[in-house]
């Protein structure tokens, strides 16, 4: 919505539209890279709980702790490598 104002005023000559559309697109993006730093930490303490987790039910013989585990370990790799993705992407541009 920011960028489309931003065009807009920039087109049209209307100045305060085209800064409000700017101020959206950075707040925008805040949130954007906010929300990467909430998932990046997420992913983490994801993989290290399964991996911990998944070393006590293997010493317990545990084997459903040891499969939630390795779910809890998979979906934190996923959410970290879906930021470093994304991170990527951005770095590209």
């Amino acid at each position: 919505m920011g960028a489309a104002k931003e065009a807009v005023g920039g087109f049209v000559g209307a100045e305060g539209l085209k800064q409000q559309g700017i101020r959206q697109n950075q707040e925008g993006k805040a949130q954007e890279a906010e929300g990467q730093v909430n998932d990046l930490g997420k992913g983490i303490q994801d993989r290290v709980g399964g991996t911990i987790g998944g070393a006590v039910a293997g010493l317990t013989g545990n084997d459903a702790q040891k499969a939630e585990a390795q779910r809890q370990h998979d979906e934190g790799k996923a959410r970290q490598r879906g930021v470093e993705l994304d991170l990527q992407k951005e770095a590209q541009k």
